[in-house]
């Protein structure tokens, strides 16, 4: 699979928690401005820079995903093997 329908998997999920994607350009050159979750009045929101490569996009959601109980959605294994903790020994 490649990384655009990686990308479009993971919106339909978040889409699924009620989790909006906003994506936006978040380049200024006076503040650093980051990808990430937020909740805005109560809602979950992603924020996402467009200018990041599919690929990236992808990570910043992944790792909004970890935070939410996932029990009641369907997960590809791709992105269930992506969300499981790593192994520390």
């Amino acid at each position: 699979m490649d990384s655009i329908s990686q990308l479009e998997s993971l919106k339909k999920i978040a889409a699924e928690l009620s989790i909006d994607i906003i994506p936006g350009n978040l380049f200024d050159p006076e503040i650093l401005i980051k990808s990430g979750h937020c909740k805005v009045k109560g809602k979950d929101i992603i924020i996402v820079d467009n200018l990041l490569s599919s690929q990236e996009q992808s990570e910043v959601i992944i790792q909004t995903l970890k935070k939410f109980d996932l029990e009641s959605v369907y997960l590809p294994p791709w992105i269930r093997e992506r969300l499981e903790p790593e192994n520390s020994i």
